[in-house]
C-alpha cells in the first residue's frame, strides 16, 4: 500500500514545522511577568572585600559585578571567605558579609585605600588576596 506522501515530503514537512515552531518561540522576559516588570533593574556595581583577623587585614582588589543584586554580592562574599580560609588557614564563616559595594569604581577604590591606610597606621599587616 502506497502512502499519499512520499517519505521525502514527510521529512520536509516535519522539518518545516520544527523551524516554524523555533522561529515563533521566544524566551520569557521580565516584560511578560508583571511582578518582575515592577521591580527596577539594578545597574552593575563595584565590589571589594576585606576581613581583619589576628593583626592582619586580608583585602581583595576592586571588581565590577555584572549586576547590583544582593545575591550576587553575597555569593562573591562567600567566595572571598572560602578563598581566605583555604589559602591562609582561617575559619571564617561563609555566610559573613565581607564585601563592600559602591556604584562607582573611584568611590570603591577610595574607600579601599582609606581602610588600608587606617589599618597600616595601626601596624596591621596588609595581605592582598588577589584573584579568587
Amino acid at each position: 500500500m502506497q502512502s499519499a506522501f512520499p517519505i521525502g515530503r514527510r521529512v520536509t514537512a516535519l522539518c518545516g514545522l520544527v523551524l516554524l515552531a523555533v522561529a515563533t518561540c521566544r524566551p520569557a522576559s521580565a516584560q511578560d511577568d508583571p511582578d518582575m516588570a515592577a521591580q527596577p533593574v539594578r545597574p552593575p556595581t563595584v565590589i571589594w572585600c576585606s576581613v581583619p583577623s589576628g593583626g592582619v587585614l586580608y583585602v581583595s582588589g576592586v571588581t565590577r559585578l555584572g549586576t547590583g543584586s544582593f545575591m550576587a554580592a553575597r555569593a562573591y562574599s562567600g567566595r572571598f571567605g572560602r578563598t581566605v580560609n583555604a589559602r591562609y588557614g582561617l575559619h571564617l564563616g561563609l555566610e559573613g558579609n565581607y564585601c563592600h559595594q559602591s556604584a562607582k569604581q573611584s568611590t570603591a577604590a577610595t574607600a579601599r585605600a582609606t581602610q588600608i591606610g587606617r589599618m597600616a597606621a595601626r601596624n596591621v599587616a596588609i595581605v592582598s588576596v588577589g584573584v579568587f
